[in-house]
């Protein structure tokens, strides 16, 4: 009778099936990590962690923690990290941590207290061709006979040599 079937549809029910946001009202406040697949809109206080796929947090928000996320928008406050891709800092926010982001936008007005650093992947230069690998020594430019002369000098006495 509540066999794995059960078990089972229970765990669906975790995946993201419907649109309407997650609402936290103003007189709600969390202790814990919150995680969510959809969007938050967060207008209490959270003393901990949040991740969740988009994340509003309102004029009277307070984060408390690392909030982790694709897109957020920040109105209220946040003490701790924020890591998004986008991150949208409006007017009256105030937070009071390290902003990682991919793109990043703030309105004159917001409180910013911390660093804003880019995520991006360090990428490594590939070679075009195996032809062009870094030489290994490093060739004179000027032959033994001619090693008072500069390059420029060197340049005009071939040029006047060749005529």
């Amino acid at each position: 009778m509540f066999g794995k079937k059960k078990q089972s549809s229970s765990q669906a029910t975790l995946k993201r099936v419907n649109h309407t946001p997650s609402i936290i009202s103003e007189d709600v406040r969390l202790t814990g990590t919150l995680t969510s697949q959809g969007e938050v809109q967060l207008d209490g206080r959270i003393d901990g962690d949040i991740k969740a796929e988009h994340l509003v947090i309102g004029s009277s928000g307070i984060v408390e923690g690392v909030v982790e996320a694709k897109n957020v928008v920040v109105k209220g406050k946040i003490i701790g990290s924020l890591n998004a891709s986008e991150v949208n800092i409006q007017s009256s926010a105030h937070v009071h941590g390290d902003v990682f982001h991919d793109t990043l936008s703030i309105e004159a007005g917001a409180i910013i207290e911390g660093s804003l650093k880019q995520r991006f992947e360090k990428e490594e230069p590939e070679l075009i061709s195996e032809d062009l690998k870094p030489a290994k020594e490093v060739k004179t430019l000027l032959d033994d006979a001619d090693s008072d002369l500069s390059f420029v000098n060197k340049q005009a006495a071939d040029k006047a040599k060749s005529k």
